[in-house]
């Protein structure tokens, strides 16, 4: 059986960046594995488990040990990814990937999706290893596309930019799933009428934002970058 590592910073990154393309692996009988550096912002990996179970996840499990890093927002405190020394990120994503062996490793792309310093440490780790890697990127097109739902309005950040180089698409049919995917994370992100969110969720969240993207141009795919070519041979989608 193929198996697929998934690396992500945080829960909910397996929604935002990688929930299509997990989907599609599953649907095609790979073994989708997924390991996660921290438990969220606000402890969410307690619907870690309802996540991957939609998205065709087969397993999860942190990437190194529990409670090695943590989230604090973005604010880059010593025990963050960011922070942390890049050698000692790139040995546990090297330590899942030798125990796994995995034909195939998705992550978030070079700008870390979001422009999340926290994303961008996972992304460089991966680049590291001898593996095939895929990161997740927006195209800049999409951006303002999702932006301009709410004229008037600002949605996210301000970090999330996307890209206007060629993307490898993965797709297929799930935009039901990971829309409950996102429910389970947050109450009506992935089911709601996105101006009914824009009074209850911040219009700063990067998370509006993606959803307003999905809205946009699509729910049912993923785009992605080449970070590495290490192994000969490219694994078909189709």
């Amino acid at each position: 059986m193929r198996t697929a590592l998934v690396v992500h910073a945080h829960p909910d990154d397996e929604v935002f960046a990688t929930g299509a393309a997990t989907s599609v692996l599953s649907d095609q009988g790979w073994h989708v594995v997924l390991r996660v550096a921290t438990a969220g912002l606000h402890g969410a990996s307690d619907h870690l488990s309802t996540s991957c179970a939609l998205l065709g996840i087969a397993e999860w499990d942190w990437l190194g040990a529990p409670d090695q890093w943590i989230d604090d927002g973005g604010r880059n405190s010593s025990r963050t990814l960011a922070a942390t020394p890049a050698e000692q990120v790139t040995a546990a994503v090297e330590a899942a990937a030798e125990e796994l062996q995995p034909e195939l490793i998705l992550t978030v792309g070079s700008d870390g999706l979001t422009g999340h310093p926290d994303h961008i440490a996972i992304a460089q780790a991966v680049q590291r290893v001898p593996y095939r890697a895929l990161g997740a990127r927006l195209r800049a097109q999409d951006v303002r596309a999702g932006q301009q739902l709410l004229p008037g309005r600002q949605l996210g950040s301000g970090r999330v930019k996307g890209c206007d180089v060629p993307l490898e698409e993965i797709g297929g049919d799930c935009e039901q799933q990971r829309r409950q995917a996102l429910d389970a994370y947050y109450d009506g992100l992935g089911s709601k009428p996105l101006a009914e969110l824009i009074k209850t969720h911040r219009p700063t969240s990067d998370g509006l934002l993606l959803r307003a993207v999905f809205d946009a141009t699509g729910w049912e795919q993923d785009r992605f970058e080449e970070l590495t070519s290490w192994r000969s041979g490219v694994p078909s989608f189709r």
